[in-house]
């Protein structure tokens, strides 16, 4: 059995085939490569038979869609295809750098305990490639998950999935992803909960991750589901409350989360919400730190007027 799995949890056909290319020029082959077609009504399964010979690949069709109503279930029933060791949830659109197995087996010969989250800087590209943003250098070799949470709230960093592998014990013992609705803000706490199980997230400086960032195909540039993302962002608010308690009061956490939520609203949400949208977030927002509250009700409330 090899080492890594690479699991891609398929729905889109545009992009696949740049996702696999980059795959098959890994300088390392110490991976197989799980297929989960969501029951997608793209011929995915072809592209995908043209790697058969080039790299180890399982595909796997699911007949029921499961990615619109819970796409954290759809990623773990991905992940339950494989067995192996270490786990890197990748994209159907998204591109890897050619050393990228390389330098994941590398480090996890170095850490030998079992129980880790890896990190690789990120770039995010266009529907062409071309680079539209990249991740400051990293600060440190480990980086806590408050660290991480701080630097994501802050807007220091952007994150998407495809920067990170885990072990399966990881996974396992920390009981899996944390589910949101549309899976916004899923990853963040989940690699937070990871971090702060395995003792931080491992830096593997060198080569970047490209998360592919293209208009009409991710969520991120839509107002369709808006409805959504207030209902996810107030659960990642509630869940932040809960697991990061003992720094509500520090300054830094206030700053990060103000200009967090400042940037939902005007960039997430394109400034398309209600004041009854505006209030229960507010709400939320509340039983972290009520003058972040205030501040941002007062900022925004009469553009709801």
């Amino acid at each position: 059995m090899k080492k890594l799995a690479i699991i891609i949890p398929a729905y889109k056909a545009r992009f696949l085939q740049e996702t696999l290319d980059s795959i098959a020029k890994q300088n390392s082959h110490e991976f197989t490569v799980y297929i989960g077609d969501d029951a997608s009504p793209y011929p995915l399964k072809t592209i995908v038979d043209h790697y058969k010979n080039k790299f180890d690949i399982i595909y796997h069709r699911f007949e029921q869609n499961m990615g619109k109503k819970d796409l954290p279930g759809h990623w773990e029933r991905c992940i339950s295809l494989s067995e192996e060791e270490l786990i890197w949830l990748f994209s159907d659109d998204d591109l890897m750098p050619f050393d990228g197995v390389a330098r994941i087996i590398q480090a996890a010969q170095k850490h030998s305990e079992g129980k880790y989250i890896f990190r690789f800087p990120l770039e995010v590209v266009d529907e062409h490639g071309k680079l539209k943003y990249k991740n400051p250098p990293f600060k440190t070799n480990l980086t806590s998950g408050y660290e991480f949470l701080l630097d994501k709230l802050s807007g220091k960093i952007s994150s998407a999935a495809c920067e990170y592998v885990f072990s399966r014990a990881v996974w396992e013992q920390t009981g899996g992803f944390i589910k949101f609705p549309l899976a916004w803000c899923t990853d963040d706490a989940t690699w937070a909960k990871f971090a702060d199980f395995t003792g931080g997230i491992i830096s593997l400086p060198g080569n970047p991750v490209s998360w592919r960032n293209a208009e009409g195909e991710n969520i991120s540039n839509s107002t369709h589901f808006n409805k959504e993302k207030i209902r996810a962002t107030i659960l990642f608010i509630e869940w932040i409350g809960i697991n990061y308690h003992s720094h509500l009061n520090e300054r830094k956490f206030k700053k990060a989360i103000k200009r967090y939520i400042y940037k939902f609203l005007q960039h997430s949400l394109k400034n398309d919400f209600s004041l009854h949208d505006l209030l229960r977030l507010c709400n939320a927002l509340r039983k972290l730190t009520l003058n972040v509250s205030l501040q941002v009700l007062v900022h925004h409330v009469w553009k709801k007027l």
